[in-house]
């Protein structure tokens, strides 16, 4: 497995609300993305990366989906007694959506709408699904698929780090196969690039088989579309 992560600011944000993981040792790869609307959203997102890394390397349980569940549980209570003891902070947030590597299993848990795919075969598939006002509105039926990405909802949170006292974290197992790639992103991608464009951009670099190509050329072409929010991404080649 090889391995790549970059962050960029983007060409239109003061600041890097977002923060990553990338942990070979413990096979451990996490995306956060402050909540950009609130003062603590870099501070929200520092403090999940750090708090899920410290807890999940220091806990021995054997079911690494239920250690994933347990460091995200510590990062919201963490951000949240935090956002609660001091006024300037009050409803900070981060996403988090965290992956590892155990054996030929990928175990994924996600909260918010920083995102996770599985590209295979020339396909591309995205395994997570977003928490967001505009993804609920689908799923009812009150919005179509192809509105999404243009929609205003789309950046409404209905599930984030740190906001709430308690919080409902989705969990996803996946068979890799070797030659497969993953991607973990921020919506500063998402945004940018829709799923086809993801896909040609992989297929195009695919060649070189070097992730670190790979994300770059993927962070490139958001920035060449506006790069209008934070840009992070993960590149995990099998």
């Amino acid at each position: 497995m090889q391995a790549a992560g970059i962050s960029h600011i983007g060409l239109v944000r003061e600041k890097n609300e977002d923060k990553y993981i990338m942990d070979l040792q413990q096979k451990l790869f996490v995306i956060c993305d402050g909540m950009g609307g609130h003062k603590g959203g870099k501070i929200a997102s520092a403090m999940a990366a750090q708090v899920i890394e410290r807890q999940y390397t220091s806990n021995d349980e054997q079911d690494r989906a239920a250690a994933l569940n347990a460091a995200i549980n510590a990062a919201n209570q963490k951000i949240w007694q935090v956002g609660s003891d001091n006024p300037e902070y009050q409803e900070m947030g981060t996403t988090a959506t965290a992956a590892v590597i155990a054996g030929e299993r990928l175990i994924v848990a996600h909260v918010g709408d920083s995102s996770l795919f599985l590209l295979r075969d020339g396909q591309i598939c995205k395994i997570t699904t977003d928490h967001t006002l505009a993804r609920q509105m689908v799923m009812d039926g009150l919005l179509d698929e192809d509105e999404v990405r243009t929609c205003s909802y789309n950046h409404i949170l209905t599930r984030a780090v740190g906001v709430q006292e308690n919080i409902e974290i989705d969990n996803y197992t996946e068979i890799i196969q070797p030659g497969d790639q993953i991607i973990l992103c921020s919506d500063g991608l998402t945004d940018m690039l829709a799923e086809e464009e993801m896909l040609e951009i992989m297929n195009e670099n695919k060649a070189a088989a070097d992730p670190e190509q790979l994300a770059r050329a993927l962070v490139d072409a958001a920035l060449n579309k506006g790069g209008y929010d934070n840009i992070t991404i993960i590149v995990l080649v099998i």
